[in-house]
């Protein structure tokens, strides 16, 4: 694991490039049947489906902001356009949602039809890694549909931000601000720039009361890119994001931090926060475990001895939701509770240990530069022993030291050290592995094969792997069979003292091989030959490739030959790597004592590479997936 002081970023504001009073902001447009008789996107003409109007409107209101979002959407193809033909509304905390109504219109006949849905309680409210979502899926959606829809929700006035792109093309879409002039915001623009076509900013006076109200239009956007092995998609998307500086309201004034010291001040001087960190947790370690000699050796012990007496309540924050009296007794907490609880029991043992605010992939890539505790969702534990920063992250069983969940991966942390904060970058340097052995045998008179298949998992794979089984066993151990298209039966998996996390099958299925006449044909991986990274980008890559981990991924697969039968030929060996060994590949198959030996392995040596390496990917997979879907023939002796 690295980390290193981060010393800037790119900040960008936006700034007013156009004053249109002639363009109307906030004029819902009426149902035209032109919607309905296009083909395709002017923008993108294979586009599977357009949004043509999204409006949002946040009006702020004695504390709270009340947002109005009105969008019309034009579905072409309703197969490629899987992502629109559902209604995903988050809800966080204390908001809520109102006023919804849904409307589909397609052609009956000659006829325009219309059908309404205006009732909340039509929407599923379900749970999505601790967030609400109101769900619902579009009735009557047919190629050529048009799709409008509408919803009031009362919400904070803290996080106000708007993605301007989508993975299809917009349009027509604008923002809407409406703050009191007791609340300043600053407008802070993140992922690619664009700039609108419309902007007006203006202020009035509402029942004696001053209002600042910005409004910015954009037109004929185009979609963003999907591509595969980036952090979080949302890092790059252009999008409107109104930070909070100050807000008044009667005797009471709240600013944001200047600086992330000042974060680290407030934090410190917060009981929930500060307090809980100055509590006294002695007691609640064991006197042999908080005195062990070692000082590496005593963080470990007081790690493990944590994640085995207390259990991660899935929810994120950087604030307890607890008293540690209070927690002692519930045994489950948040993120907060359960890792300042590990920060104050290193305390305890002598070890220099401090919270390491970070925001999760989900949450998006903090901007160090912009000092708001809003954008933080996460804290984790750092330890420094001789000069050396040591990490941990008590929600997940089987993390180790310097060795954390996916999630954490994002880059930028924030260190407080009592009224100190620092920004750091820190990465992983470790390597994760997979290995996956078969040991097989042919069933010729049932044409069938059948055998063992073995999965360990190190490293970063095997700590998100148990997290899944953890989660549900059922579903984790059914994903096998989906994911290899073959029969499984007995599953049994296990964590290792090490970490290693590994599950053991039978397995069986007719459609591995094919008899022709006395042949058998076959590939000698079996079903291991799936499942491989795709790299098949056509469009010029625009993102860096980002892995999480360095990685080794080993294919072995050992075959009894029948009696009665020989392999007619082996394909030949193959190895390949790139000049500087950051990508390698062997394939080699052999034969010995009548039993068929595949092994396939690759080799990545660090967590993320440069745009322009996307190439030599695309290359060397394309031999990975030559190689392993050769086949051999077994004939009779």
């Amino acid at each position: 694991m690295k980390i290193i002081k981060k010393l800037n970023l790119l900040y960008i504001f936006i700034t007013a490039i156009c004053f249109a009073q002639e363009h109307k902001f906030l004029n819902y447009p009426k149902f035209d049947e032109a919607d309905l008789k296009k083909t395709q996107s002017a923008i993108e003409k294979d586009a599977p489906a357009e949004i043509l109007f999204n409006s949002v409107k946040y009006d702020i209101k004695g504390g709270k902001a009340e947002k109005t979002f009105y969008s019309k959407i034009k579905i072409y193809d309703k197969k490629r356009a899987e992502n629109w033909l559902n209604i995903e509304i988050p809800v966080i905390n204390d908001e809520t949602l109102s006023d919804f109504e849904l409307n589909i219109y397609n052609y009956q006949g000659d006829k325009v039809e219309k059908k309404t849905l205006n009732k909340k309680d039509q929407l599923k409210e379900t749970l999505v890694k601790g967030v609400k979502y109101f769900k619902l899926a579009i009735p009557n959606v047919a190629d050529g549909s048009v799709i409008v829809y509408s919803y009031k929700m009362s919400t904070g006035i803290f996080n106000l931000t708007y993605y301007l792109q989508y993975d299809i093309p917009v349009v027509y879409q604008e923002y809407n601000l409406e703050a009191p002039e007791t609340i300043t915001y600053f407008f802070n623009t993140a992922g690619n720039l664009i700039k609108p076509q419309h902007y007006v900013t203006t202020s009035e006076d509402r029942l004696r009361i001053g209002y600042n109200i910005y409004r910015l239009g954009y037109e004929n956007m185009k979609s963003i890119q999907k591509e595969n092995f980036v952090k979080n998609i949302d890092r790059y998307r252009s999008r409107i994001k109104p930070e909070l500086k100050r807000y008044s309201f009667g005797y009471m004034v709240y600013e944001t931090a200047e600086s992330w010291n000042k974060v680290a001040e407030r934090l410190n001087e917060n009981e929930s926060f500060g307090g809980f960190l100055k509590s006294d947790t002695k007691d609640n370690i064991p006197e042999n475990i908080r005195t062990y000699y070692d000082p590496k050796e005593r963080a470990n012990k007081i790690f493990d001895f944590i994640k085995n007496n207390f259990k991660w309540n899935k929810q994120s924050g950087i604030i307890p939701s607890q008293s540690l009296k209070q927690m002692t007794k519930t045994k489950s907490g948040n993120a907060a509770d359960i890792n300042l609880l590990l920060i104050s029991a290193f305390r305890s043992a002598g070890l220099e240990a401090n919270p390491l605010l970070i925001s999760t992939l989900d949450n998006g890539i903090l901007n160090i530069v912009s000092p708001n505790i809003n954008n933080l969702d996460f804290v984790i534990a750092s330890v420094k022993i001789d000069k050396q920063f040591y990490l941990f992250d008590a929600t997940s069983f089987n993390s180790k030291v310097n060795m954390l969940p996916e999630r954490d991966w994002n880059d930028f942390g924030i260190l407080i050290e009592k009224d100190k904060g620092t920004d750091l970058y820190f990465s992983n340097n470790s390597i994760s592995k997979k290995e996956l052995v078969i040991k097989a045998d042919i069933d010729v008179q049932n044409s069938e094969i059948k055998g063992i298949l073995t999965k360990k998992e190190i490293g970063l794979y095997a700590i998100d792997a148990y997290d899944s089984f953890d989660d549900n066993k059922d579903k984790y151990n059914q994903a096998f069979k989906t994911d290899y298209g073959v029969n499984i039966k007995d599953v049994e998996s296990k964590l290792s003292s090490n970490g290693d996390f590994e599950s053991k099958m039978n397995f069986s299925s007719a459609n591995l091989m094919d008899v022709v006449g006395s042949k058998i044909i076959l590939n000698p991986l079996l079903f291991l030959n799936i499942g491989n990274e795709n790299f098949d980008q056509k469009e010029e890559r625009k993102n860096q490739i980002d892995f999480i981990s360095a990685f080794t991924r080993e294919k072995k697969v050992e075959i009894n030959i029948p009696d009665g039968y020989k392999v007619a030929d082996l394909p030949k060996p193959k190895k390949i790597s790139t000049d500087d060994k950051e990508i390698s590949f062997s394939y080699n198959i052999e034969l010995v004592n009548n039993k068929l030996i595949v092994i396939s392995k690759v080799d990545v040596a660090s967590q993320n590479y440069p745009k322009e390496y996307y190439p030599f990917f695309k290359q060397i997979w394309k031999i990975i997936s030559d190689s392993e879907n050769q086949v051999i023939s077994l004939i009779k002796n």
